[in-house]
């Protein structure tokens, strides 16, 4: 018999375990250092995203530009820039307006070309896998580059004039830049290029996340392919419709880039963005409270227009839940 042997059971000491009040403790002290640890970053991104945002908001309600001096020493004049700009600044409502065309113009044809693409992929075919990331390239580029590259494509004597004129005959190329429609024609052809990855890449992701059961049940039931895309297929696509419609929609109110790059706004304001012309008032004018009024009423129109698209989706997930 070894030496432990004359040890028995019950002589061996184990550790105490700790009680509930130690692991409260523990589990606070925890939480505190967690607290601790993250409160710097959240001081400086609460410093870096609200302090201007408030500064601005202040200041769209004062007279103050650069060249008068301090922000602290400014007029404080109400709601005069406000009323100002949606009564008789006439170039702001336009522009408004011009914006809004081209979201519902660039957002359509984004959405029936990347639905188009998606549907087709859905199917097998060479070269796919190629293909699919030829077609997702636009997006990465920057919209800068974009702009610069297609102001060279639409110059008088570039790629897309001589193409017209080999085709059509000399003379038959139009100055892109040089009238309101044809400026117009390039700001949304750029912008369709650049952005309809972005819609095809989220409705394919949807199609491919559509459950088979139902599209089974109702080609059992007798519905040929079209029934069976727009009654079962596209209602239960609507969601990833509205996000990537909010997307877009988020962004080409900011559209600025491709149109400074290409037309500068020109001619005239026939292609001024509302982005646009806020940053001639701010930075050309050098008006840059009457500029931080315009850009939060373009805010407050922004989160108008994001809350009546995400409607449809809100209702959805509230009556799945309920």
């Amino acid at each position: 018999m070894t030496a432990h042997s004359d040890i028995a059971p019950s002589d061996v000491s184990l550790p105490a375990a700790p009680s509930k009040d130690a692991v409260k403790k523990r589990g606070t002290r925890r939480k505190a250092l967690g607290r601790t640890l993250l409160l710097p970053g959240q001081l400086i991104s609460l410093f870096v995203l609200v302090v201007p945002l408030l500064v601005a908001f202040y200041m769209s309600f004062t007279d103050w530009s650069p060249t008068r001096g301090a922000l602290s020493s400014a007029q404080f004049i109400g709601l005069f820039n406000y009323e100002e700009l949606l009564v008789y600044d006439t170039r702001f409502v336009e522009a408004v307006l011009r914006t809004l065309v081209f979201g519902v113009v660039c957002l359509s044809l984004e959405f029936l070309i990347g639905l188009g693409l998606a549907v087709l992929f859905l199917r097998r075919f060479r070269g796919k896998a190629l293909l699919f990331s030829m077609l997702l390239t636009p997006m990465m580029v920057l919209p800068v580059v974009v702009g610069y590259t297609f102001w060279m494509l639409f110059q008088s004597n570039g790629p897309i004039n001589q193409l017209i004129e080999l085709t059509l005959g000399a003379g038959a190329a139009p100055d892109w830049f040089k009238s309101a429609i044809s400026a117009q024609i390039t700001v949304v052809v750029t912008e369709v290029w650049h952005w309809t990855p972005l819609f095809f890449l989220i409705l394919l992701s949807g199609l491919n996340a559509v459950p088979e059961n139902p599209v089974r049940a109702a080609v059992i039931l007798g519905a040929n392919p079209r029934q069976v895309f727009w009654r079962v297929v596209l209602p239960m696509l609507l969601p990833v419709i509205v996000i990537a419609f909010v997307i877009r929609a988020m962004e080409i109110i900011k559209l600025f880039d491709e149109v400074f790059m290409l037309t500068r706004g020109g001619p005239g304001s026939s292609t001024e963005t509302i982005s646009l012309y806020i940053y001639k008032l701010a930075f050309n004018d050098f008006q840059l409270a009457y500029g931080a009024a315009a850009a939060f009423l373009v805010l407050i129109g922004t989160l108008g227009l994001v809350h009546l698209l995400l409607t449809p989706v809100r209702n959805q997930l509230l009556e799945a839940r309920g």
